[in-house]
């Protein structure tokens, strides 16, 4: 159930039958219409403004992800085998996990073993745990009607996975586990791999631990590469959705399946392996990318050009340059980015000169704002004093940083942050974090001023920026669920706003 202080409420609407009316706080927010392109899908039933919240919907599951270490089944934490359920041999925390409700269906059904499960690998990932979430689903079947009715309406897009991979994957280490070794023969084969598919395409991985969750109202949302929503997850795991934008009346609600931060290539092959569909919004169809030439190549004749798929980002034939007659074979390019993001897969982690010497490489190679160039943007932004991690630790060496490399850290936020902007727009968890970064080096900029400078009209709209930016900050990044760093982070930016505001008002 929701929290009273949320009343989410389906109301069917007797003047259009196809659609129904959200409703939060008794204020009508969204309707979900029909449609034969798109199936369900949410439209404004008013304007929204940012940061206002469009729904909050209640897990229908919660289960470990399909790719897993062993992890609690009461609490998701990663277990080493201490402990392990004494009703069905599952390992747990301790006892108190044993009697989490979330545990309930598979103990009860792995008890058709004449022994208890035994689970020996740990700390690494373990194919027993892909039947458990699969199983939670199919035990609402006979204990959970409601619930099974609203999984059920989800897509599964059966025909397109019976020919993948993941389907043979699924019929080994999810169908023939549970009847073999579980000795589960409840459940029809197809229905299994039903469930599945309606995992795969509908779950919402939850950030932080290792959980997949299945929400009946959440999975309305379509997708769309310049997303207008952001989504969180409370305390409760609840799946919080709030307008990151406005929102027009009768505007078509939305989020991003796919990493906005990533090139129209990756984001479709994302979202045609995992989500069986192909994404032709204005972005998708435009080969710079709203202008950003998010995913173009250096032309590899002339200095100027810029390699671009053609004629369409959607089924290009060849890439060819915007300044000069030079083209590329498709071949020659997937080749090309595969290389180099092993690369860049294999760069040190936290290592700023192994990072500032890939984009050293590439400049000559990529677009400036390319993908690969701009994900290596964003770590340096971070990385330069520590950014984001222990606020103090930062500070510190924040303070050690020359003046160079404190230019390059705002320089860095700066460019990653009008991307973001572009692609995940409004209120934003990457906004978020880039303006926390941001204040955090103009703000070391203000300190190093010599005295007789920082009183003057300039120093106050620099500092009046900075507050607004941890205010910003502050407010995105403490909508995050209370287990990430994210959080905390945002609580850290309303202690340093109360710091700043302080020292602003002596100017006055």
């Amino acid at each position: 159930m929701l929290p009273p202080d949320v009343r989410l409420l389906l109301v069917r609407k007797k003047k259009k039958k196809n659609q129904l009316h959200l409703q939060i706080k008794d204020q009508q927010t969204a309707t979900v219409c029909q449609s034969e392109d798109l199936g369900r899908y949410l439209e404004a039933s008013r304007d929204i403004l940012p940061g206002e919240i469009i729904l909050k919907d209640s897990p229908l599951v919660l289960g470990p992800r399909q790719v897993t270490v062993p992890v609690c089944l009461g609490c998701f934490t990663p277990v080493n085998g201490t402990y392990s359920c004494t009703m069905c041999g599952w390992p747990l925390c301790g006892p108190d996990c044993q009697k989490n409700d979330l545990h309930k269906a598979e103990c009860q059904l792995s008890r058709n073993r004449t022994s208890k499960v035994q689970v020996h690998k740990f700390m690494q990932v373990n194919q027993m745990y892909e039947c458990i979430t699969p199983l939670r689903c199919l035990w609402l079947k006979q204990h959970d009607a409601a619930r099974w009715a609203s999984l059920t309406q989800m897509e599964a897009h059966m025909e397109q996975r019976r020919t993948t991979d993941v389907h043979e994957v699924n019929q080994v280490n999810v169908v023939d586990f549970m009847k073999q070794y579980l000795k589960i023969t409840t459940f029809e084969e197809d229905d299994i791999h039903k469930i599945c598919g309606i995992i795969d395409v509908n779950g919402f991985e939850i950030p932080g631990p290792n959980i997949i969750g299945l929400y009946g109202k959440g999975c309305l949302l379509e997708h769309h590469c310049i997303p207008n929503t952001t989504r969180t997850f409370d305390a409760q795991l609840n799946l919080v959705i709030r307008a990151a934008v406005k929102i027009p009346k009768g505007s078509h609600i939305s989020t991003s399946y796919s990493d906005p931060m990533w090139g129209t290539a990756n984001r479709q092959l994302h979202l045609t392996t995992t989500k069986y569909f192909k994404c032709s919004c204005d972005r998708c169809l435009d080969p710079t990318e709203l202008g950003t030439h998010l995913s173009s190549l250096r032309c590899v004749k002339c200095t100027e050009g810029l390699m671009l798929p053609s004629p369409s980002p959607l089924n290009p034939d060849i890439w060819a340059c915007n300044s000069c007659p030079a083209t590329v074979s498709v071949d020659h390019v997937e080749q090309f980015l595969k290389q180099l993001g092993e690369k860049l897969v294999m760069l040190k982690e936290n290592s700023l000169n192994s990072s500032e010497a890939f984009l050293k490489a590439t400049s000559s190679k990529l677009s400036e704002n390319h993908y690969y160039r701009s994900d290596v943007k964003l770590a340096l932004a971070q990385m330069y004093g520590r950014g984001g991690s222990q606020t103090q630790q930062q500070q510190t060496n924040l303070k050690e940083l020359s003046k160079d490399l404190l230019e390059r850290k705002e320089t860095l936020c700066r460019e990653v942050l009008a991307l973001a902007d572009l692609f995940s727009p409004g209120e934003s968890r990457l906004r978020g974090l880039l303006l926390y970064e941001l204040q955090a080096a103009c703000r070391e900029r203000y300190r190093r001023l010599p005295k007789k400078l920082r009183n003057t009209s300039h120093s106050r709209q620099l500092l009046q920026e900075c507050a607004e930016w941890l205010k910003e900050a502050s407010t995105i990044l403490q909508r995050e669920s209370p287990l990430q760093d994210e959080y905390h982070l945002g609580l850290q930016a309303e202690e340093e706003l109360s710091d700043l505001t302080s020292i602003l008002t002596r100017f006055h």
